[in-house]
């Protein structure tokens, strides 16, 4: 598949409007996000690509000078009209909690001991989910009883086969496919052409959900986590992933089993606990927070060994390599 070619189309310069300290570098790249082919990472800039309904927008971001605004150059494949740009900003403005306040997660954290050396390390770090819900929910699908190589494989065959490939700004990513897009393709197909195994049976349920349900209504909605839960397949951890991060709601945080073993060894000073004792400790700790302190715990814990690690500008430069479909 030969990439389309995103032009050059606007620049954004978003301002931090919420409270609290602001880190570029760890609010967009995560040391425990796999990698995609959807975003690359530098130490100064990053890129990612987005679906706006049907239009494929490429963006490369970088911290503003007074370390208060980040500029955005923004690429598209077709028309970009003012309605795109609005649309963009208020994604990018949610996707990176550009409005969010963070001093009383801060507060809080400065108080307990367990947080002390993640919240040196990453002090002004937001929950980053440039994912829409529909896109969250298809990788915490993904994410669910395997190992990360298992899940970086049907990420890579799902984008391969229903995404896009497109080139802007001197690199290559993949673009999302939209719900529309894939509401055809039957469980069977997903199970042998893109290898997704019993999650296969799934992935039609999502689409015809997130087909019908449009983003603003979820967004309003009081309780998302019940409603995600009305979806066939997805149980009580894929849905607070799906509310936690697309939703950006500061108490709720999955606990799948390899962060348990990280918390309970953080918080609780033993190997592993059960998910309820860690989610009472951190709302104990953290009264609104807990989702947020969560993030910092798990997120410093990667730090040192990054899954997906930062690359040095001349390599991302020709990172334009197709990422293929796995057959195992």
């Amino acid at each position: 598949m030969k990439p389309r070619h995103l032009t050059h189309t606007d620049t954004l310069q978003l301002p931090i409007t919420g409270n609290g300290p602001f880190n570029f570098r760890h609010t967009l790249w995560k040391p425990s996000h796999y990698a995609t082919g959807l975003e690359a990472h530098t130490e100064t800039r990053s890129w990612r690509t987005f679906r706006i309904d049907s239009l494929i927008i490429g963006v490369a971001l970088t911290n503003g000078r007074d370390d208060r605004t980040i500029s955005v150059e923004v690429f598209a494949d077709g028309d970009y009209a003012p309605e795109h740009r609005d649309r963009l900003a208020r994604r990018l403005t949610t996707s990176y909690g550009l409005d969010e306040d963070l001093a009383p997660f801060t507060e809080l954290a400065a108080d307990v001991p367990a947080m002390r050396d993640p919240l040196h390390a990453l002090f002004g770090m937001r929950q980053s989910c440039p994912e829409d819900h529909f896109e969250i929910a298809v990788i915490a699908l993904l994410l669910q009883n395997t190992t990360i190589s298992r899940t970086t494989q049907m990420t890579r065959n799902l984008l391969t086969r229903h995404g896009r490939l497109v080139h802007f700004d001197g690199i290559t990513l993949r673009a999302w496919f939209t719900p529309a897009e894939i509401a055809a393709v039957t469980a069977e197909e997903f199970k042998e052409r893109d290898r997704l195994g019993y999650r296969a049976k799934t992935l039609p349920h999502f689409a015809a959900f997130f087909r019908d349900h449009h983003p603003e209504d979820l967004a309003a909605a009081d309780n998302l986590v019940e409603l995600f839960q009305q979806i066939k397949g997805v149980g009580p951890y894929t849905a607070a992933v799906m509310a936690s991060h697309a939703s950006r709601d500061p108490a709720v945080f999955g606990v799948d089993v390899w962060n348990r073993k990280i918390l309970a060894r953080r918080l609780l000073d033993t190997e592993d606990a059960a998910p309820e004792a860690i989610h009472e400790h951190l709302t104990r700790l953290f009264p609104g927070h807990a989702g947020t302190a969560a993030l910092y715990l798990v997120e410093h814990e990667y730090l040192r060994t990054p899954v997906a690690p930062l690359l040095p500008l001349d390599a991302i430069k020709t990172w334009n390599q197709e990422l293929r479909p796995s057959t195992s």
